[in-house]
């Protein structure tokens, strides 16, 4: 599967792990953001990571 058909598919498999770390007040600005943008911390790095990969480049824009 092509690396733009895979990010073009709505429901992705996510079988990938990340694991890193960071400065408390950088998780805890970003515990707070998710919970007001009503988002899991996941989801909103996810989207965070998605949306930057896109404006660089590294990854297709969404399909419309």
């Amino acid at each position: 599967m092509s690396l733009q058909s895979r990010y073009a598919m709505s429901d992705r498999k996510k079988d990938g792990t990340l694991n890193l770390r960071i400065d408390k007040a950088l998780k805890d600005a970003a515990m707070t953001a998710a919970q007001a943008d009503r988002r899991s911390l996941t989801t909103l790095i996810e989207k965070l990571l998605e949306d930057y990969l896109r404006e660089k480049g590294y990854l297709p824009a969404p399909p419309k």
